[in-house]
C-alpha cells in the first residue's frame, strides 16, 4: 500500500543544512509509512492523535497518517534533546 507524502512547507527550517539531504532520503520512503522490525518508525504514546516518529540518524521526523486518504503528513523535525510538544497540527483525525 503506497501513500502520498505531504510535508509542512517550514519543516527544513529546523534541520541542519548537512542532515538536509538524509532527512529528505528518509521522507521520501515514508510511502510506507507503519512502524516495522527495523525499529525506526515508532507509534508514539499518550498522545491525543496518532502520530508517528522516523528515527533518522540523531534526528526525530513526526508524522500523522490519514489511512482513508492514503496520505502522510510530516509536520515536525527535532533533534533529541528537544521537548515533544504541539503535536497534532495538521489534525486530520
Amino acid at each position: 500500500m503506497i501513500f502520498k507524502v505531504f510535508v509542512h512547507p517550514t519543516i527544513f527550517v529546523k534541520a541542519p543544512a548537512e542532515r538536509k539531504e538524509h532527512i529528505k532520503s528518509a521522507i521520501k520512503e515514508l510511502t510506507d509509512p507503519f512502524p516495522d522490525s527495523n525499529g525506526n518508525k515508532k507509534e508514539l504514546k499518550g498522545i491525543r492523535l496518532v502520530t508517528y516518529r522516523l528515527r533518522v540518524g540523531d534526528y526525530r521526523i513526526f508524522y500523522q497518517i490519514d489511512e482513508e486518504e492514503k496520505k502522510v503528513y510530516v509536520f515536525d523535525i527535532r533533534p533529541p534533546n528537544k521537548r515533544i510538544k504541539n503535536m497534532g497540527k495538521f489534525n486530520i483525525n
